[in-house]
This record gives structure tokens, sequence and C-alpha cells, in this order.
């Protein structure tokens, strides 16, 4: 069998050249590749990052279906640098801005549960119970996510899986009824207490009045980053915004996730196919002393802002800088995605804790 020197890990696909050559032909990725060959058999290696991937295809007369297609359509493309360089041997590189599209996501604000919403279920015309009085109306969970208090940064946008927004609508006798606007603090016909799920109406109701409700509430802390269908999505660099008031309660995981498909066939079937499995260990912070670590550098303080007010932010607030040497790419065909949560769903103490990570969004 022929054989190459590899100098780091290796992903071995075996005999697999079915599975192999997605990464090569944009199914899964685009690797440059190489390849070596003896008597009996080609050994083809795709470079993905710090690993090596490999495969080897027998060499049989005649030619297998496999052996064929990589000598038509593959090897002709291969032993090409691995890395471009110019004719004297020195890397070629060049400095532009890129042409493709940006990406910044929003992390929940950890210090609160009724901005959660990324695994927030969704419940339809709940009967909303009357606490006794025609004026407060208590629903059947906590937390509801408040998409219209400036609470979280573009929720004028979010959409859960199925379209619907985030809003809560509420309805008396099926019409439906307008929440009081915080822009103005007055007028409208109710407010929400969203932490309690609570709903005040501003004038009694009538004793037969059915109140119905259309909401989502939190489930859990998990926040998902990951590329839109077919995309790619590179992580170039993150922020993580705390007041100094923050009180650090429970643990935040940062996990990566893929299809066991890709990443790990040999669990499979005992794995369904399309499973997401963790891909390593997580990143776990503990104690801000591990923000602190891992974090690149943090920027001066920033005072209290805004004046007085839901739109202001009352506290001084710290930024540390993720600047990462090397990008992190998640790729859709592969199911990967980033998984950012606290790990017992206890909320951080204090005014505000939010994740901002710039991305790029591009093809394979």
């Amino acid at each position: 069998m022929a054989t190459l020197q590899l100098n780091g890990p290796v992903i071995d696909h075996g005999s697999d050249w079915s599975e192999f050559k997605k990464w090569l032909n944009g199914t899964y990725g685009t690797l440059r590749f190489t390849w070596t060959g003896s008597p009996e058999a080609y050994l083809i290696v795709a470079v993905d990052g710090p690993f090596f991937r490999t495969v080897g295809i027998n060499k049989v007369t005649p030619a297998s279906a496999d052996q064929t297609e990589f000598e038509t359509d593959f090897q002709p493309t291969a032993n090409r640098p691995l890395v471009p360089v110019l004719a004297d041997g020195r890397l070629r590189s060049a400095v532009e801005k890129s042409s493709v599209s940006r990406v910044t996501a929003f992390s929940h604000d950890w210090t609160d549960p009724t901005t959660w919403w990324t695994t927030a279920p969704y419940i339809a015309g709940e009967s909303v119970a009357d606490s006794g009085d025609h004026l407060t109306y208590t629903l059947a969970r906590q937390n509801v996510i408040d998409s219209y208090h400036g609470k979280i940064t573009g929720e004028d946008f979010l959409k859960d899986s199925q379209g619907r927004t985030y809003r809560v609508a509420v309805y008396v006798n099926g019409v439906k009824k307008t929440e009081q606007d915080p822009h103005y603090g007055t007028g409208g016909d109710y407010t929400i207490n969203y932490g309690a799920g609570t709903i005040l109406f501003l004038s009694a109701l009538a004793p037969t009045d059915v109140v119905t409700c259309d909401y989502h509430y939190m489930l859990n802390s998990i926040f998902v980053l990951a590329p839109r269908g077919g995309k790619n999505l590179r992580i170039d660099f993150a922020e993580v915004q705390f007041t100094t008031d923050i009180k650090i309660t429970d643990t935040c995981s940062f996990q990566a996730y893929g299809f066991v498909d890709v990443f790990a066939p040999q669990l499979m079937p005992g794995i369904p196919a399309g499973t997401k499995i963790p891909l390593g260990d997580p990143v776990l912070y503990k104690t801000i002393k591990d923000y602190q670590n891992d974090a690149v550098r943090a920027y001066p303080t920033y005072p209290a802002l805004g004046g007085a007010g839901w739109r202001s932010m009352s506290v001084p607030l710290v930024v540390f800088d993720w600047d990462y040497q090397a990008a992190t790419i998640l790729s859709a065909a592969m199911g990967m995605e980033i998984q950012l949560r606290l790990e017992h769903d206890t909320p951080f103490g204090g005014s505000f804790a939010t994740a901002t990570f710039y991305c790029i969004s591009e093809s394979p």
C-alpha cells in the first residue's frame, strides 16, 4: 500500500471513496488534495485545517467505478500546492475587503430569561386565568419571551422555525388588543410582566370576558449559532459584554456540534444518520477569570450611557474581545453549529451579559 508521511491527526475514511469525495467536490468542502500510488492502490490525502483526511482505492482490472472516477475526474487536479505559492516558493497572499455577506449574531442576555428565545416553545390560544379583580390575568408559564422592549438586538425581525414573530398577542373575546407602547409609557389596553407571566389590563374587564394569548416562553438558555442552508459561516471574532454589576452564577458552555455521518460514521447505525454530536470537548467558563484568561483583550470600561429609562445602559460596561487568529468555520452541509448555554440554566446576576459574533457567510 502506498504511504505518505503526515505530521498531524488523521481522519481515515478507509476505502469509502463515495463519502471522501464529498470533501473535494463541494458537498462538504473543496479541500486541496494530493495522492500517491503503488501497483496495488492509490492513497489520497486532503488537508482539512489541522487534520488530514485519507482514503484508499484499490487498483483492479478492469478498473472499478471508484478507480475510474478518481483517475478521470480528480487525479488531473491533484498534486497541486496545498497552499498557493509563487514560483520562488513564497506564499501568495493578498489583503482585500471581503465581498461576501456579513452576519452579526447577538446572543441572549444571560441575566434575563425573557430574552432566551432560541428554543422557546410557542403557545397558541391559551385561556388566561383571571386573578379575580378582572385586571390581572395569569399565564400558565413564566419567563415569556419579550421582543418589544429593546432587550434583544434585532428583536423586531426575529422569527421562530415556523416563521412566527415572538411578539405576544392578547385577545379579549377573540378581538386582538394593543400592548402599551414603551416609547410613550401610556395608552394601549394592557401591559405585561414578562418574567412573572401576567397581563395587566388598564381597565377592568367584565367577569364574563374571555382572555386568550399567543406567546413563546423560555425553555432553556441554549443559543445556537449556525450557517444558513448551503452556506459556510466563518466566525472571525467575538465579544462578550458584561455590566460591572455582573454576578457569575453558572458555567457557560461553548460547544461545537456536527453530523455523526460526517465526523464519526463509525458510530452508525447505533446513532441515527443526521444526528448532531459534540465535536471534541466544550470550552467552559466557570469563573470570571476564565473569560479574562481566554479573551485576547478587554476595552476600557464604558460609562453608563443613554440617560434614564428602558433605552439606556444605567450601569458601566466591560467588553472582552476574542479576535481569533484563525477563523472558525461552520459548514451547513456538515450540520455544524455552536451551542452556547448556561449549564444549569441559572441566570447571571446583574444588569446585562451578552455575546456578539462577527461572521462571514459564504458558499463552500
